[in-house]
């Protein structure tokens, strides 16, 4: 395989960036070249896929969450087994329930498959994963860490004699953390980025970033912070009382929707939404009789 397409990280173990430097549709990935040929995610793009089937065929994809710009990318290798946390699995095996656990089947219309022809097609997934278990390849092990909030299942992996952590989309990327699914949790993304505070990595490998050493811990926290700072944004525009679809204008999450809109449109709802609910279990915004929000002075 090409040296621009690995870095090594350990022996046996290589980080795969992902084309265009690993930004959706894509995402980077992990190879484990060890007793199983293992992928770590498999959205990495068309050259990526070519090179490593070069050296032989897959035995293990594990994916970190079901989402298609980790898991659309199974289907380019039938040979191998799907393993993934016992909460994503469904959405993974089943187009139905991944439609559910993202909600866009309730969303504007947007191009058909986009971006990924046919979209999620199911696979089976022969092991599901739990947290704390320990994936021993030989060379390389790494502890499963359930880090929910992106997904209900989404793991991070963690190798435990390195500090070296696969953090999946705890990607500590500008724009900050993604909560736009119906099953994701803006409450359990807070409490898996503190879990890993707590870790204290040495390195952290991401789906959509590039590869971190220093200033780990601040880092995660002025990642988990854009949360608060969305908050915040939040309470300043509802000093007066506003209707949820006042706010959605505001541009609270994004600063202009990327093509198709109304899928991104949906996605800033979807996540305000979930944000005044927070505010108002915390007593920081009330709901009006006329439906209007107001935060409290």
């Amino acid at each position: 395989m090409r040296k621009e397409m690995l870095i090594e990280l350990l022996p046996k173990l290589f980080f795969v960036p992902g084309e265009h430097k690993g930004r959706f549709p894509y995402s980077n990935g992990l190879l484990i070249n060890s007793e199983l040929r293992v992928l770590v995610d498999a959205g990495f793009g068309q050259s990526r896929r070519e090179e490593i089937l070069k050296t032989g065929d897959v035995d293990v994809i594990i994916n970190t969450h079901f989402h298609l710009d980790h898991a659309f990318g199974n289907k380019f290798f039938p040979k191998a087994k799907v393993w993934a946390h016992h909460l994503d699995a469904p959405a993974l095996r089943s187009p139905e329930e991944f439609f559910n656990y993202t909600g866009i089947k309730h969303a504007p219309e947007f191009p058909e498959g986009y971006p990924f022809p046919r979209g999620m097609q199911g696979r089976a997934v022969e092991r599901e994963l739990v947290d704390g278990e320990i994936l021993d390849f030989g060379d390389v092990a790494f502890q499963v860490i359930h880090t929910p909030g992106h997904t209900p299942g989404h793991i991070s992996l963690f190798e435990t004699r390195t500090g070296i952590l696969f953090s999946g989309d705890i990607d500590l990327s500008p724009f900050g953390p993604f909560y736009g699914n119906s099953s994701s949790s803006l409450e359990e993304f807070h409490s898996s980025i503190r879990r890993l505070i707590e870790l204290k990595p040495k390195v952290i490998v991401s789906s959509h970033s590039e590869i971190i050493s220093d200033n780990i811990p601040e880092r995660l926290q002025e990642y988990k912070e854009i949360m608060d700072f969305r908050d915040e944004k939040i309470i300043q525009n509802i000093r007066t009382p506003m209707m949820k679809e006042e706010l959605l204008k505001k541009n609270i999450i994004y600063d202009h929707y990327p093509e198709p809109q109304n899928l991104y449109r949906h996605f800033e709802e979807v996540m305000i939404g979930k944000h005044l609910g927070r505010l108002v279990k915390q007593g920081k915004v009330v709901i009006m009789p006329n439906q209007k929000y107001k935060a409290f002075a």
